[in-house]
């Protein structure tokens, strides 16, 4: 009886320390656990802004060009108005052609953006920001 208290115990404190709930990621994803958790820090969250797409063969990864520099709360000196975009969301790219590249000298910002701006929060040459953008929505303007 006792060996038998003394793993139900075990087990009750396995399934505590062990459980599920624990690893999951937050839906607004202020954790950063929609792109890479280890990597990024959250930033701020994007509401349909007007965005250009650009990838390869124009660049070397596909990023978003922005119509206007981010992150919004900067102190002015630093920001940027390009972020990539995180793997998780690249599924959602689908259908949407590139619209920016290196002899593409357009203005135009043909898509409209929803998501999560995030931050590498590692180690940086210059303090510039290196945002990733977790696409939540993404739209094509008319």
């Amino acid at each position: 009886m006792k060996r038998k208290m003394i793993s139900c115990a075990s087990a009750l404190f396995f399934l505590a320390v062990f459980s599920c709930e624990r690893d999951k990621p937050d839906p607004e994803c202020l954790d950063a656990s929609c792109c890479n958790p280890f990597a990024y820090e959250y930033v701020e969250y994007l509401v349909d802004e007007p965005v250009a797409l650009t990838g390869p063969p124009y660049y070397a990864y596909h990023a978003f060009q922005f119509s206007r520099k981010f992150p919004s709360k900067s102190d002015g000196r630093y920001f940027t108005d390009l972020a990539s975009i995180c793997e998780k969301s690249f599924h959602k790219l689908s259908g949407f052609p590139l619209s920016y590249g290196k002899n593409n000298d357009s203005n135009a910002f043909p898509y409209r953006v929803s998501g999560k701006l995030l931050d590498w929060k590692g180690e940086k040459a210059v303090h510039l920001p290196i945002l990733t953008l977790y696409i939540d929505k993404i739209e094509k303007i008319n």
